[in-house]
């Protein structure tokens, strides 16, 4: 099998994952906060050693632990004190994380929901954001790090600048980034930041979480923290007011040593040379629709279609006769697919790079397609 859907999850995982994982199984799967012995104090400190270390290489203030990235993008977007007329940008990368909360939202509280406006190379539109910024004062932007559908590298800085100057909530979803690409969230003024713990940290699924410099969220989520149990209210300061239920020692464990492993390895630069690598070769192949954009400014990630086929029966051919698993569709984000024109084949073909990742296994996939354009 040659696995190339690294967008959706990593895989293969660093082996030092696997043997942590392992040892976190059977010596730290406890009640982390919630009893007065040495293993749950053992299960609290490891999800505490990550929580700083992640802090650290964000440069934020703090960090909240959910399941996913989509329940910390729930968390924020449904913490926010939205009024009605409120106005809300975010760019048309976003995934339904995103989207359908935030159009959730729209429908309850009678939001105004707009687009960040792209250039005709699919880059974003800085000046004319900015003026448009300055028009309508923006309560709230949300903006990918990383396009999980043609692998491009937002201008967060930027992005962060003008939110800063117009006073607005800056809201980033790095669930495709983190780890790989830099970020700094005091430089980039950024309120906000999510990631998956299973995407580019290459940990286990289950954990993700957001990061923040800036918390004033309502609360959104209600249940037990184990402190303060008499109490039918929530705790008032400090993060386990946002992390009720038992947490994932476990996948703590796990995500710090992923991460550990990413941060000491350049992914990025190896992820580069494979999808610039591929795209010159699927250059040289007529029937083949290319949606990369940006070349020096994008990740492992890269879609495609071929004339005549819809993006799902590409998949399915390179899964079934060729053992190459890629993802097809939509890829949960909405919007993008109108400027890439993608509809009438259901979406693109997505080619997502890992560390793991090889020459080899990229020209297979090469001769693989020029094989199904032979037959069509």
């Amino acid at each position: 099998m040659i696995y190339l859907d690294n967008a959706a999850t990593t895989y293969p995982k660093p082996e030092i994952l696997y043997e942590k994982l392992d040892y976190a199984y059977r010596s730290l799967s406890f009640n982390a906060g919630r009893g007065h012995y040495q293993k749950a104090q053992d299960a609290y400190e490891a999800i505490e050693k990550t929580r700083k270390f992640l802090i650290q290489k964000a440069n934020g203030k703090s960090l909240v632990f959910t399941p996913s990235a989509t329940y910390a993008l729930n968390q924020i977007i449904q913490g926010i004190n939205f009024e009605e007329n409120d106005i809300v940008y975010c760019s048309p990368y976003e995934h339904n994380s995103v989207a359908r909360t935030l159009n959730a939202v729209r429908k309850s509280k009678h939001i105004e929901l707009k687009l960040i406006p792209l250039n005709k190379d699919l880059s974003i539109d800085l000046s004319s954001f900015r003026f448009e910024c300055i028009t309508n004062k923006p309560k709230v932007i949300f903006c990918s790090h990383v396009s999980n559908v043609t692998g491009y590298i937002l201008p967060i800085h930027e992005i962060g600048q003008i939110a800063k100057e117009n006073g607005s909530i800056f809201v980033v979803d790095g669930a495709q980034a983190f780890g790989v690409v830099p970020v700094n969230m005091e430089e980039d003024n950024i309120d906000y930041y999510v990631f998956a713990g299973h995407k580019t940290l290459y940990g286990p699924l289950g954990i993700g979480g957001y990061l923040f410099c800036t918390n004033e969220l309502n609360l959104s989520v209600f249940g037990g923290t184990g402190t303060d149990s008499l109490n039918l209210d929530m705790p008032k300061e400090g993060n386990v007011r946002f992390e009720p239920s038992s947490p994932n020692a476990v996948a703590a464990y796990g995500l710090y040593h992923s991460s550990k492993w990413v941060f000491e390895n350049d992914v990025l630069s190896h992820e580069r040379f494979l999808a610039d690598y591929l795209v010159h070769k699927l250059k040289n192949i007529p029937e083949i629709i290319l949606y990369s954009n940006l070349m020096g400014n994008r990740t492992g990630i890269i879609s495609f279609n071929i004339k005549g086929m819809k993006s799902d029966d590409v998949a399915s051919i390179l899964d079934e006769d060729f053992k190459i698993e890629v993802r097809a569709g939509y890829h949960c984000a909405p919007f993008i697919h109108d400027y890439i024109k993608s509809k009438p084949y259901l979406g693109t073909v997505r080619i997502s790079f890992s560390y793991f990742t090889t020459i080899e296994d990229v020209n297979t996939l090469v001769n693989a397609l020029e094989e199904i354009v032979l037959e069509v």
